[in-house]
């Protein structure tokens, strides 16, 4: 066979081989009885009848090829395999315990017959490639490895047909404070059921949260049951439930990593385009922190499009006219072969992300270990409303240690990843802080990925006048009581008091028609900006993009009050103190 060199091994001979090069072997049929037999990295070793190893068999780096009609194979028990191929037109059975430490590919039959282990360590998690074009048949173990056991994790299910029981040896399921939940969104209060019957089922591409205790040790999950494969779909909904707000716990239903971007595969009607990971807290076993990934944006450098296998996350169903029906399915295509995706919680070197953006963290200063994160980035699509498309709702910290920050639309929707159409030098991201406790907060910019060098970005706080640019000093510490604080805090391109740039011939005033504040505003430069309304103290109260000069109605409904009118454009801030009385 040219291209290639060919070794031919009878069948039921002992043989110790070492593979040095990318070597194929063809075997009519092969077994060990004694000795070692090795294939080294990058070689296939490709098998046309059964397979026995009685001996020592190691798989380093390469693949074993099954392309007979009917095979086995058995022998000594948890042998570690690296790579497996069943090619078409072949049938395999596994008929001792047998390892997989790499990829599973099946474009014929294999009948896992409650034998074969896909094993997970450290460092990656053996999978089955979702593009085998055939089957995988029978009970198969998948593990996940977690590098701590400690409190709360979001699973899925691989199998057709697990029950709550997998989790039995790691989970107290008969525990009087219950330590596993489904999710159901149309409730009251927490969407978090207690679930905790062991044959309740699994069900495809849902999450469940499970409680692993106080234990900080490594610990090795395995679930075990007839792998899920092909087409799946739920519905979703979103009944605008105070506490659930249209979050729904979904999970990967594939015995792969799936990839939140694939370009087919995916139907994510009526769902936003956000998807959020929980992870455990290192203080209590009962909190946690999310991360957020959306449109190539992380929200703390480790989110990613790539969902691990078993891994559950939330996704949330977009608001409207309720109850909103979401549709969530998925085919193969959107499998991936990555073996080392994160596992929420787990450490994962932070992306780098080619946008332009800026990532804010705010954490106590007693506790700079947990620092919560915030994203503003810059797209040409993106507009100051909330996009489902670009932009993620936050979702609150359930730990105490560390607080939430989030920035606010115009409609006052909280985001944790927010699209802006800039930079420029009007942007003005209002921020919103809540703390469980009194103490020290520190704010940090943490990345400035591709952020114009000439164009400033400030934090403002309008209770203490600061204004400082986090390019030269990117920390900012200030005491504050538990509480939330709203448009308190800013992002800027400008400071806050700049003095106003009006030529002579500019003008803006207000006026009342028909009982309703507006603002006329009439410049010799004319340009879009913002007009906002501040109160005394500096803190927002209203923003909203303007196209330039007209006449422009002002929020109603505010108590009786003196309030700062600004308009902000490229030329500067031009201000107007007015007393604004409530209809």
């Amino acid at each position: 066979m040219p291209g290639r060199e060919i070794i031919f091994i009878k069948r039921s001979t002992a043989i110790a081989l070492l593979l040095l090069t990318r070597v194929f072997v063809d075997a009519q049929g092969l077994t060990i009885s004694s000795g070692a037999y090795f294939i080294a990295n990058n070689s296939n070793l490709i098998i046309y009848s059964n397979f026995t190893n009685n001996g020592a068999f190691t798989n380093s780096g390469g693949t074993v090829i099954f392309a007979g009609a009917a095979q086995t194979f058995a022998g000594t028990t948890n042998t570690v395999f690296n790579n497996i191929i069943v090619n078409t037109g072949s049938t395999t059975t596994v008929s001792t315990s047998q390892r997989i430490a790499g990829i599973l590919l099946s474009n014929g039959s294999v009948n896992a017959n409650g034998m074969l282990t896909l094993l997970s360590t450290a460092t990656q998690t053996a999978l089955i490639d979702g593009s085998g074009a055939g089957s995988v048949t029978g009970s198969l173990t998948m593990q996940r490895y977690l590098g701590a056991g400690y409190g709360y994790k979001y699973f899925s299910s691989p199998f057709t047909a697990a029950t709550v029981g997998s989790f039995s040896s790691w989970v107290n399921l008969t525990a009087t404070f219950a330590n596993f939940y489904n999710y159901i969104e149309n409730q009251a209060t927490s969407g978090f059921t207690v679930y905790t019957t062991a044959t309740n089922p699994l069900s495809p591409l849902q999450g469940y949260a499970a409680d692993f205790g106080t234990a900080t040790t490594p610990v090795t999950i395995s679930i075990t049951g007839i792998v899920n494969n092909g087409a799946l779909s739920t519905t979703l909904y979103n009944h605008n439930q105070t506490y659930t707000l249209g979050f729904n716990l979904a999970g990967n239903p594939y015995p792969s990593p799936i990839d939140w971007n694939a370009a087919s595969g995916w139907t994510k009607t009526n769902i936003d385009n956000a998807i959020y990971y929980f992870d455990s807290g290192s203080t209590s076993q009962y909190t946690g922190t999310y991360s957020t990934y959306i449109n190539g944006v992380s929200s703390d450098g480790v989110a990613s499009n790539i969902i691990a296998s078993m891994q559950g996350f939330f996704v949330h169903v977009t608001n409207g006219s309720y109850p909103v029906t979401g549709t969530f399915a998925l085919t193969n295509s959107v499998r991936v072969n990555n073996l080392a995706p994160v596992f929420h919680k787990a450490t994962l070197s932070l992306l780098v992300n080619p946008r332009i953006l800026l990532r804010l963290s705010a954490n106590f200063s007693d506790n700079p270990l947990s620092a919560d994160p915030l994203v503003v980035y810059f797209d040409d699509k993106a507009t100051p409303a909330f996009d489902n498309g670009l932009d993620a709702i936050k979702l609150m910290n359930t730990n105490g240690q560390v607080p939430n920050i989030y920035s606010l639309t115009a409609g006052g929707q909280k985001l944790v990843i927010n699209a802006l159409p800039g930079p420029d030098t009007l942007m003005v991201v209002p921020l919103g802080l809540q703390t469980s406790r009194d103490g020290v907060i520190t704010f940090k910019l943490r990345n400035a990925g591709q952020w114009p060098a000439n164009l400033p970005v400030y934090l403002t706080d309008a209770v203490t006048g600061v204004n400082q640019n986090l390019q030269q000093n990117p920390t900012f510490s200030v005491s504050v009581k538990q509480g939330t604080y709203e448009n308190r805090f800013s992002l800027r391109c400008m400071p806050l008091n700049i003095p106003a740039t009006s030529g002579a011939a500019d003008e803006m005033y207000v006026y009342s028609a028909g009982g309703n504040p507006f603002i006329h505003i009439n410049l010799v430069v004319n340009q879009k900006g913002y007009l906002t309304i501040s109160d005394i103290r500096g803190m927002i109260i209203s923003r909203k993009a303007v196209s330039g000069n007209g006449d422009y109605e002002l929020a109603s409904g505010m108590p009786d009050a003196i309030y700062i009118v600004s308009f902000i454009n490229a030329a500067g801030v031009h201000s107007k103190k007015v007393f604004l009385r409530s209809r």
